[in-house]
């Protein structure tokens, strides 16, 4: 058999550099070096848009959060207790980075002759501001560890466009209940996170300052942010604080219900949901497209090789070692092809990441250019699934092989 092989490559070659399959050999790993790139290309930028948004959500209110049950996250009119009994049992979870507590109230906000409707979120001197000193695009995040700072504020970008207001400048914001309350506050700060339906009335204030418009009690909070290592273990965790909360006796607790950053922000991950049923669907288009165009080069092939293939059976080759010769020299194509996919895809991933050349409307996609991340883990299991798929659909053309006849195909010229 092994003869049979060194006889079947020896003929095939023809001790000639050149060979008569040659230009469909190339149009066919052409085709799967393309593939290779839409498929890569594909899933790096859903996982870009994944990363950058659920960045973007988690920035603005955790990854998991403790409110009062039955009523919106934003809520003025119900504090819960931010000294809860079990906190340190929900920080000594795996995965937890960290607490916060916040609070919120909803106002007007008027410069000059224009008003719109604003919520503030109060938040301490121990928040974790790094999201909106990322987003920052003018002057700068206040430090509410300093009592000079109460009435500092940071507004988004559209807000700012909105009221025509700059960093720096002083603004009125009313706060409507069984009295009106006025706050004269400085602009510290302009951010812009590219969220329109979060930010665009979004305020970041001082903690102390919201509670004493809301009239509360100190220690009383809206919410506590939780902050987890990677978004993927958030739902776990979420499940792990609720059997605390369930186990919890103490009395004093204030009843609180647990919602994920997904549960507030649904629309944002059904978007999402979306985006990954389209990559799958591309992946599988790629994948048949790059098959059958390799069954139609490796026909074009059998076909240039007719007289071959009579010839090797006349030797007493069986069909299967036929077409084992025929699947190396097309595995041969398909591995240079998936090489070359590779190597352009990532390169195009760089450019992207490193020079945004395509750019994007941040209003419908939430980013100004297309992001791009790569899973390495994904890449290894997608050219390994892919380099599978299309060698088991290379094995359609063993029929053409079986019906194959010596005594005509070597009349073949």
């Amino acid at each position: 058999m092994n003869t049979n092989l060194f006889i079947a490559k020896t003929l095939w070659s023809g001790g000639s550099k050149k060979h008569p399959g040659g230009r469909n050999s190339f149009i066919a790993g052409l085709s799967v070096a393309v593939s290779m790139i839409v498929m890569i290309v594909a899933i790096a930028v859903s996982d870009g848009f994944k990363k950058e948004i659920r960045e973007k959500a988690a920035g603005f209110s955790g990854s998991i959060i403790l409110s009062a049950p039955g009523i919106e996250v934003v809520n003025s009119k119900y504090p819960i207790k931010g000294n809860l009994s079990y906190l340190d049992e929900i920080s000594a979870i795996e995965g937890v980075t960290g607490l916060q507590s916040y609070s919120y109230s909803s106002g007007i906000m008027k410069s000059g002759d224009e008003i719109q409707g604003i919520v503030l979120k109060g938040v301490g001197a121990g928040y974790n501001l790094d999201f909106f000193k990322k987003s920052l695009s003018e002057g700068e995040v206040p430090n509410y560890a300093d009592s000079l700072s109460r009435r500092s504020i940071l507004v988004s970008s559209r807000l700012a466009s909105m009221l025509s207001i700059s960093a720096g400048d002083k603004v009125q914001i009313y706060f409507i209940g069984e009295s009106v309350k006025a706050r004269s506050c400085t602009v510290a700060g302009i951010y812009n996170a590219q969220l329109e339906e979060i930010d665009k009335a979004l305020v970041i204030g001082n903690i102390d300052e919201v509670s004493r418009i809301n009239g509360w009690l100190p220690g009383e909070v809206s919410g506590i942010e939780i902050g987890t290592r990677t978004f993927d273990e958030s739902r776990g965790i979420a499940t792990g604080i609720e059997e605390i909360i369930g186990k919890s006796t103490d009395e004093d607790d204030s009843d609180v219900s647990v919602t994920t950053v997904e549960d507030l922000y649904p629309h944002l991950f059904d978007w999402l949901t979306l985006l990954d049923f389209n990559v799958l669907i591309v992946i599988i288009l790629m994948v048949i497209v790059a098959g059958f165009n390799m069954i139609s080069g490796l026909l074009i092939i059998l076909f240039e090789k007719i007289s071959m293939i009579g010839l090797l059976k006349s030797l007493g080759m069986r069909d299967g070692s036929i077409h084992r010769v025929f699947l190396y020299r097309a595995l041969m194509i398909v591995i240079r092809g998936i090489a070359a996919g590779n190597a352009a895809a990532l390169l195009l991933l760089w450019l992207q990441h490193r020079y945004g050349f395509l750019s994007l409307d941040p209003a419908n996609y939430f980013v100004t250019q297309i992001p791009v991340h790569i899973d390495w883990i994904k890449l290894a299991v997608l050219n390994v699934v892919s380099a599978v798929l299309i060698t088991l659909i290379l094995y359609i053309p063993s029929v053409f092989i079986a019906g194959v006849e010596p005594d005509k195909s070597l009349r073949v010229k």
